[in-house]
């Protein structure tokens, strides 16, 4: 999806769905910071500050900062190294206790926002999450197409003998995802949430299914 279609699209939805994020006020300096600082703007503190209030990981991890489900793997990993090294809490050991734990903390959130947006899954969710339309895993299949394709998929592994088998349904699977993934890029981009939904939903079980497959171990009978 192009730059400027993504931004129309989340103008026009992500400013309302939440509140836009707040300037820090430094705990050391007292002077304003901007909200994804990492440390004080100030140049003569530069004390790492706390993880900023409604700061998205798209704000932190995206140049850009906008929200999108189509996001670049490698930017994504430089960026994130870049972050981790200014937050790393090794180089903190030796500054006083309230350093420590904010530099701790500023690198688990870092490292939680990287792991989210990485993964199609958890990014899908996260978007929807952002929108007010967030999944439960827990939430029941409805679309009864995708359950008998669900259920199918689980017999066929309960039913294959070899690795040969198994192999193929990893295929087959992979490939669905693939799929899915890419309607899934489609429907953020039009704006469609209620069939990134569904699709985040199809995801969801299509990855339970890679799972299973996974920890397939070979019949003794």
């Amino acid at each position: 999806m192009q730059a400027c279609q993504r931004h129309n699209y989340y103008h026009h939805h992500s400013a309302a769905a939440r509140a836009q994020p707040e300037s820090k006020i430094c705990w050391s300096c007292h002077r304003s910071s901007a909200p994804t600082a990492l440390l004080c703007d100030n140049e003569r503190c530069r004390a790492i500050q706390p993880v900023g209030k409604g700061v998205t990981y798209f704000d932190l991890l995206l140049d850009d900062g906008k929200p999108s489900f189509d996001v670049s793997a490698a930017d994504l990993r430089r960026r994130f190294l870049k972050l981790q090294q200014t937050v790393h809490p090794d180089s903190f050991s030796q500054k006083e206790d309230v350093e420590r734990k904010l530099a701790e903390a500023q690198s688990s959130w870092i490292n939680h926002a990287y792991a989210t947006l990485k993964d199609p899954l958890s990014r899908a969710r996260y978007l929807l999450k952002l929108q007010g339309r967030e999944i439960d895993e827990k939430d029941q299949i409805a679309d009864p197409e995708l359950l008998m394709e669900i259920m199918e998929s689980r017999e066929e592994i309960e039913m294959a003998k070899t690795e040969s088998q198994v192999a193929d349904i990893r295929l087959r699977n992979e490939q669905k995802v693939a799929g899915v993934v890419e309607r899934l890029s489609q429907a953020f981009a039009s704006g469609d949430l209620a069939r990134a939904r569904d699709l985040t939903h199809h995801l969801q079980y299509l990855r339970r299914i890679s799972q299973t497959v996974h920890g397939w171990e070979p019949s003794d009978a």
